[in-house]
């Protein structure tokens, strides 16, 4: 009979010891995203956590880890909560769980994050962002526990159906009634250019982006989300390590010599991570950020970019296009279809 060994760890040591397993657990997910990897989620540690880390983990009988929770302790005006590390800034967070473990094995991580929370005073256990699919999104309550509430809110994703190889077959008309308009005013503007960052120019482009962004937000009246200086931090540490580990694409367009607009695309599909730019493993695009430059406006930029980056897609078989949070409708003129985050929280039960 297998032995299975549920621990918890609440260090910063024990949650930066664990990064080779976590790599090696991660890489052997097929539902992962490169949100639940060490190399998102390490650096977001160190530039927004704040509180204890609080780590379940399930191993098998040889010692191998075959589940993993990451949960931290916030302690906040009124309340002290568990949250999911990632919170806040992260589309998707998950449990994550070999193909082996057993069908309650997340049952038994969430067990034992809880275990004694409620007498270390945590009020409420947050479980947000939860994709389709998350086997938090359907596990019971453990003991002396209670749904207190659930809400979901969009992530929409744009399909690339098996054989599409052109934009037509893809993306609705009117979308592609602007599209060559916008193609027709950048042409007569001088023309446009695509680059992807490589090792050597990720750390310009990578500016530019969070320039862009920033000057978008300004525009609308909005302060953005580099606002907070903490979330550029986070993707200055951040970025090398998904660069190298194949699993982000900087992607810029440049009008008259300068850039225009730029996508922060975050790879993730099955296999191990340097076979994650494949895309006939039928894996996903992540659209988390981007931005364009408002002198350009008239040209779409940002328009132009995302057909060339769907247009790439196509080419090497990719199969989703994830826009991820919020409802904002440019989404839905791409054609892309609304699925829905879950989020959950948990209280103990009043003795």
């Amino acid at each position: 009979m297998t032995t299975l060994a549920v621990d918890l760890a609440c260090t910063d040591g024990a949650l930066r010891a664990l990064a080779p397993e976590w790599e090696e657990l991660w890489s052997r997910v097929p539902e992962s995203t490169p949100f639940q990897s060490p190399a998102w989620l390490l650096p977001w540690w160190e530039t927004f956590g704040m509180g204890r880390p609080r780590l379940a983990t399930l191993r098998a009988d040889t010692g191998r880890l075959i589940g993993l929770l990451p949960l931290y302790v916030l302690d906040e005006p009124g309340e002290r909560k568990l949250l999911l590390i990632g919170a806040g800034t992260t589309d998707y967070l998950d449990v994550l769980l070999a193909p082996e473990a057993p069908a309650d094995a997340a049952e038994r991580l969430l067990g034992a994050a809880l275990f004694d929370a409620a007498r270390a005073g945590v009020t409420a256990c947050d479980l947000t962002e939860l994709p389709p699919g998350s086997p938090l999104r359907g596990v019971a309550p453990p003991p002396g526990w209670r749904e207190a509430s659930r809400w979901e809110q969009p992530c929409t994703v744009l399909m690339l159906p098996a054989g599409a190889t052109a934009l037509k077959q893809v993306v609705p008309p009117d979308r592609l009634r602007h599209l060559r308009l916008a193609w027709n005013r950048a042409r007569r503007a001088g023309g446009w250019t695509t680059e992807l960052a490589g090792p050597d120019s990720l750390d310009g482009l990578l500016e530019e982006l969070i320039r862009l962004h920033q000057d978008r937000w300004i525009a609308a009246g909005e302060p953005g989300v580099f606002a907070d200086p903490r979330v550029a931090a986070f993707h200055r540490s951040a970025a090398p390590g998904l660069l190298a580990r194949g699993l982000l694409r900087l992607a810029v367009l440049r009008l008259g010599g300068r850039v225009a607009a730029a996508y922060y695309v975050l790879l993730a599909g099955a296999g191990p991570p340097r076979e994650r730019v494949r895309g006939d493993l039928g894996g996903r695009m992540l659209f988390y950020l981007c931005g364009y430059d408002p002198a350009w406006a008239r040209e779409s930029p940002g328009a132009i970019l995302l057909a060339a980056i769907t247009e790439a897609a196509l080419r090497e078989g990719w199969r989703e296009l994830h826009f991820l949070r919020g409802g904002e409708s440019f989404k839905y003129t791409w054609g892309a279809i609304e699925r829905l985050n879950a989020a959950r929280r948990l209280v103990p039960i009043a003795r």
